[in-house]
This record gives C-alpha cells, structure tokens and sequence, in this order.
C-alpha cells in the first residue's frame, strides 16, 4: 500500500513547542544566523534513532545553526500513520533545549523573507521563483511532473517572463505539496527552489543535511546556477558520512564507538561515499563496509570524504 501524506501530524502539538512557526519570529533568527542547515527527512530520522546524537547538536552549537525543516519534510515524517514518531520528537526536543532555533516554514514563505531584506517587487520575486523552478524541473522527477500538471493559467505565469503582480509562490508550492507521492524527492526538489531563491540576497550559508545521494547530481547543478545568476556557491549537502568526517576533523567526535554509532544509525549495509584519496585528483565513488570507512578516515590523513 502506497504511503498517504498530511500537511500536519495529529500529534503536531507534541512537537510544535520546540519549532518556530510565527512568521516574524522566524525572518528575524533567520537574518540573525549566518548558517541556515535545512534538514532533509532521511537525516532527521537517522540522526534521531543514534544514541550519540549529542555530538550532532554540538556540531550544531559550534556552528551557530538555525535549523529548517519545511512543512514537506514534517508531511514526510508523518506519511502513512499521520504521527511523528516519539524518537524523532525527542531528538526535536534536544535540539530546541540546547538553545538551537528550529524553524518550520512552509516553503512559500521564502517570498516574505526575500521581500524583508530586499526591495523587490512581486512581479521581479515571481521571476525569480519561476526561474527556481524550470531549473529545477530540468532533472525531469517530482517538479518537473508537477509543473506539467499544473493549473495551465498558473504554469504559464511561472514558465514565462511576465508573471504578473499577484504572487505564485503560495499558489505552486501548495500544489507541489498536494502532488506529493511515495519515494520521489519533493522535499529536496522544494528546499532546492527555495535555496536558488533565498541566495538572491546576498547573506547567509545554506547546508541541505541529506543522506539522498540520488539528488547529488541536481545539488551540484543548483550549484552551478546559484554561481553563475547569483555569484555565490550553495548549497552545500552535508551527508552523514561527510558530518562524521567534520565533527572528527574538528576534534567533536573523537572516539570509534561514537562514530560507528551515528553510521549504523544512517546506514544498514555498506556506505557509498564520493571521497578524495591520497592519489586522486577528483571525486572518487565507492561503496565501504562501515569498519573499514572508519580504518580510511581514521588511518589516512589524505582521506577526504566529500559526499
């Protein structure tokens, strides 16, 4: 039976104690944080079932995060049963008691923070969501379907160049939503969107925390467009192989049985990892058992993991 999906969890009050949804409060800690980590639900879920989370959140602390999850990854981790599961809550929970903000938004308020730090007007951030959105949709998934179904007067104001004054973003966001089906990458493909979008102001760090590496081609070439239109490169996708390299790095997580922890929560079997080895002079892909990952990383100081 295929997964069903829900804007909101029945067990949303359980959880909405520890997430910023007040619209001013969340464009404020937005602009008050350098580093915005959007956490893709893959990661949420595998970081909250490893008891050694803790170094997770310090990482967090370190970097002065503000945490994002959008209204499609809550839908996600609510598929089906229409609850959030008690660990993930926990995890939430941390987190927020630690001191770092999390804020839940739904993906077409990237409109109101863009319109907070820049004066443009809804016709020019209608362009600017519509170009987002045909690069996005060239990887042919979850967007590009969406676009093709779209209500015909609504798709023609965003795949051309005058889409009028009244905004798109709620009306194509909350039809994406809509659209969502089981094992495509909606929640990637809109956080993507609303990156391309949010890097027209010329502040902030964006981490998309992923452990979907089927989306790393659609990351890299985000990125490319990202550098190209809007002079910086973003976003960056933190694997969970590629956090246990950075907190180890970083002196954060230090001993084996910490870090096989984080790992056998993430992965069952091998892991796939684009690294850098000692002789390489680009990306490398290979699958590692989890033992010998950790001998590369802990071993060879040239073992760079990337992915």
């Amino acid at each position: 039976m295929s997964k069903v999906y829900q804007e909101f969890p029945q067990n949303y009050s359980d959880i909405e104690k520890y997430l910023i949804s007040a619209p001013d409060q969340i464009i404020d800690l937005f602009f008050k944080h350098e580093k915005h980590f959007f956490y893709d639900t893959c990661s949420i879920i595998h970081h909250s079932n490893a008891s050694s989370n803790d170094f997770i959140i310090e990482f967090f602390l370190k970097h002065s995060a503000v945490i994002i999850i959008t209204k499609t990854v809550l839908m996600e981790l609510s598929s089906s049963t229409f609850v959030i599961d008690p660990i993930q809550i926990d995890y939430l929970r941390k987190i927020h008691e630690n001191g770092i903000p999390i804020l839940f938004i739904a993906e077409e308020m990237v409109m109101d923070i863009l319109k907070d730090a820049l004066s443009i007007s809804n016709e020019e951030a209608n362009v600017l969501l519509g170009y987002a959105v045909k690069e996005v949709s060239k990887f042919k998934t979850a967007t590009y379907n969406i676009i093709n179904t779209l209500d015909e007067g609504v798709r023609n104001r965003i795949v051309n160049r005058n889409p009028g004054s009244e905004t798109l973003y709620e009306p194509f966001f909350k039809y994406a939503r809509h659209q969502k089906s089981e094992g495509d990458s909606l929640a990637e493909e809109l956080i993507l969107i609303s990156i391309i979008v949010l890097t027209r102001i010329p502040v902030g760090k964006y981490i998309l925390i992923s452990d979907d590496l089927k989306i790393r081609s659609n990351v890299i070439s985000v990125n490319s467009y990202i550098e190209k239109h809007h002079g910086r490169k973003a976003p960056m996708q933190l694997t969970t192989s590629r956090l246990i390299y950075e907190m180890y790095k970083n002196e954060i997580l230090t001993v084996r049985d910490d870090m096989m922890n984080i790992l056998s929560a993430s992965f069952h079997g091998n892991v796939k990892v684009y690294y850098i080895g000692e002789e390489d002079i680009q990306l490398v892909d290979e699958s590692f058992g989890k033992d010998d990952l950790l001998n590369q990383m802990l071993t060879i100081p040239e073992f760079r993991i990337v992915y």
